[in-house]
């Protein structure tokens, strides 16, 4: 699946997965057509032209994922509070449906874990004059006209050489042309520009991998990761690569049964989200409560502590107290997930654990710092457990 330069989570050509039934044909063309008039800033019509293209073809993940994305784009644009959550219960709304008919969907996973994750922080102000030429190349490149879309994507990287995006949109010209060494050179250049550019990453792995450069493919995606352990684009390009060679990637499905909320007036109350009414899950009950409660015991005792760390604390604290419990009781945690990050934290794992499954951009000082101390760790913790997101 290919995305735009500009926006990881603009979908120009989304293609369905799972039991969904394909976007091609007549339903690509009226998802391309939407995008056009999204980047021409008539997102009404292009909505309009989605909302058609989900009439016509029901069971398509295209045209939900496709007027996702742009909704989400738009919230992040609008400076009212009402209308930027409008646009974000639409978003999720439709995520939530893509998920529906495709479980496990890469496109409507990230557009759910960026509506949670607040609007992206660019590495890099571009210069206007630059973001206008992309803006016109990406009109082209969904219009299929690839050669003249380039030299737009070339006027951006000429107007502003140290905007990974422009380079990436001029590398995707020459993917679809199937030219993978040009493309591969400019992908390069955008990750050389901006290595936190996980789409930069990606596209590299993939123009590699139809040069037949395998490993190397593999090495840029485990890169991609590294730059975006939460993007769950990369995460089946990897487990696809991984599976070549026979070694499988399970999901690791961890839903986080306790939210700690602070509301105006600094207090601290807890929202509870048990999904599993087994019985023998008496102890993931547990395990959520000591979570949030020592989380607002850290939060209270250190103000201002960072996030993950807050996080990385609460983790330790609350698995010392289900192992307390369960010497007691002789019952431990149900939830497979909960299983799992046990044993990792059993193994001294439980950093890189929480900074590569379940990483959010608050996290990104502590997984530098990790990346820094662990040379090709990463790719050691995924070899060492098999697991994703």
């Amino acid at each position: 699946m290919r995305l735009p330069a500009q926006l990881a989570f603009t979908l120009l050509f989304p293609l369905a997965a799972s039991a969904a039934t394909p976007c091609v044909d007549t339903c690509r063309t009226m998802v391309t057509d939407g995008n056009v008039l999204s980047w021409q800033g008539q997102p009404q019509k292009a909505l309009e032209k989605f909302q058609a293209a989900m009439a016509a073809f029901p069971d398509a993940t295209g045209p939900l994922l496709a007027a996702s994305t742009m909704l989400l784009d738009l919230s992040w644009k609008t400076a009212d509070g009402p209308e930027a959550a409008r646009l974000h219960g639409k978003a999720e709304s439709l995520a939530r449906q893509a998920l529906r008919l495709a479980p496990g969907e890469a496109m409507a996973q990230d557009v759910l874990r960026q509506i949670l994750d607040g609007p992206p922080v660019a590495s890099h102000k571009a210069d206007p004059a630059a973001v206008e030429a992309l803006r016109q190349a990406e009109i082209l490149f969904a219009q299929h006209r690839m050669d003249e879309a380039r030299a737009q994507y070339e006027v951006a990287s000429t107007r502003d050489p140290l905007w990974a995006f422009a380079w990436v949109g001029a590398g995707d010209t020459y993917y679809v042309q199937q030219d993978w060494v040009h493309a591969e050179e400019r992908f390069r250049r955008a990750t050389d520009i901006d290595p936190q550019n996980a789409q930069a990453w990606r596209y590299l792995s993939d123009s590699l991998l139809k040069q037949g450069k395998r490993d190397a493919a593999e090495q840029a995606m485990y890169a991609a990761i590294s730059a975006n352990p939460a993007d769950r684009n990369n995460w089946p390009h990897l487990a696809s690569l991984r599976a070549q060679a026979h070694l499988q990637l399970e999901h690791l499905n961890l839903h986080r049964d306790s939210t700690v909320l602070q509301s105006a007036d600094g207090k601290y109350a807890v929202n509870l989200d048990v999904r599993d009414a087994d019985p023998h899950a008496n102890q993931d009950v547990t395990f959520a409560l000591l979570l949030a409660a020592n989380e607002i015991k850290i939060r209270l005792a250190a103000p201002g502590k960072p996030q993950y760390d807050i996080e990385l604390e609460a983790w330790r604290l609350a698995l010392r107290g289900i192992d307390a419990s369960n010497a007691k009781s002789g019952e431990n945690l149900h939830d497979p997930a909960l299983l799992h990050m046990q044993a990792m934290a059993r193994d001294g794992q439980l950093e890189p654990a929480l900074l590569i499954l379940t990483y959010r951009p608050a996290y990104r000082a502590q997984l530098d710092a990790w990346l820094a101390a662990h040379p090709g760790g990463v790719k050691a913790f995924i070899d060492r457990y098999g697991l994703q997101p």
